[in-house]
């Protein structure tokens, strides 16, 4: 079952590598292939996603403390380590804080849930990727354009950041997927099977492009760094997960090992997006996306063993 979800992933990977490597696909057309991802491709992903998503069950309030409160357990402890021993600015910050948080809850999540615990599971893992879309990422934009703006003037910074902000392709999916969840009206069949198709290229597309970059870069940079985002992302995501929702927002057994399992999974494909586009962290999070998907394969299997209510 993990064999048959995760061996696609280091699959396109591969692909990418082998492209880059005999340059068959040149760095401009690799530049060219993440902005159609950055522009297009991730922001219909978005807005599909979160437009099908009901507002009631957007607001399934244990759920949503435990998935949200973990993001933010663990984004802050991201942060404090990044203020105080990094002390890169506010960029490298958020895409740290998006390394340790942004879990590939889509790609991975939902076909891993589906195998585990039956198609019902699909729905927790499209609502932890609709929390994912409007918390972590919007957040983590936030960050970077603050830190891209810092030498502006207090009024200018502001409104520099406010365009960005508003120009923003992800945050602009985001935030129409939300407007149409909130009028409860239905997608137009054309527009949802145009974002289903251009949507679904997101995903490969950027594993690609990653495959490309480790072609002219160092497949492992900054190691300790890179293993100390993997076990913030592998370890300290899934228990602070399990902790909140032992202590302060029960669920059943279920929808625990849902949610804990979906924090052990390591960083989506969207977060080099990002890292590539804006050019910060970029060798960091290459190499953590890289480590920590290997790592997961431990990760998730101890998640099932420890917590899969299906026996």
């Amino acid at each position: 079952m993990l064999f048959d979800i995760l061996a696609p992933v280091f699959g396109a990977i591969l692909c990418g590598y082998v492209l880059g490597r005999k340059k068959i696909i040149n760095p401009e057309a690799s530049a060219g292939m993440n902005s159609f991802v950055y522009f297009v491709s991730f922001p219909a992903l978005l807005f599909v996603v979160v437009a099908k998503t009901p507002p009631a069950e957007i607001f399934y309030w244990p759920f949503f403390g435990a998935w949200v409160g973990g993001l933010v357990v663990v984004y802050g402890l991201t942060a404090v380590i990044s203020l105080v021993f990094f002390r890169d600015g506010l960029g490298n910050l958020g895409m740290r804080g998006l390394n340790t948080t942004c879990a590939s809850t889509a790609f991975i999540g939902i076909p891993l849930c589906t195998a585990a615990f039956g198609k019902e599971a699909a729905f927790p893992a499209v609502l932890a990727t609709t929390l994912l879309a409007i918390v972590d990422l919007s957040a983590s934009i936030l960050l970077i354009e603050i830190g891209r703006n810092a030498q502006a003037k207090t009024l200018a910074t502001l409104a520099n950041i406010g365009k960005a902000l508003a120009k923003n392709p992800l945050m602009i999916g985001s935030a129409l997927g939300v407007a149409v969840a909130l009028s409860g009206l239905q997608l137009p069949v054309a527009v949802s099977r145009f974002c289903d198709i251009v949507g679904g290229a997101a995903i490969p597309c950027s594993l690609v492009t990653l495959g490309m970059f480790f072609a002219s870069n160092p497949l492992i940079d900054k190691i300790a760094e890179v293993n100390l985002l993997t076990v913030l992302k592998l370890v300290a995501h899934p228990l602070a997960t399990w902790l909140l929702i032992v202590l302060v927002f029960p669920l059943d057994a279920r929808w625990t090992a849902i949610a804990v399992l979906l924090a052990a999974l390591p960083p989506a494909t969207t977060v080099f997006v990002i890292a590539q586009r804006y050019g910060i962290h970029m060798h960091q999070t290459a190499s953590t996306m890289l480590v920590s998907t290997i790592g997961s394969i431990a990760s998730i299997a101890a998640v099932l063993l420890w917590l899969n209510p299906i026996r």
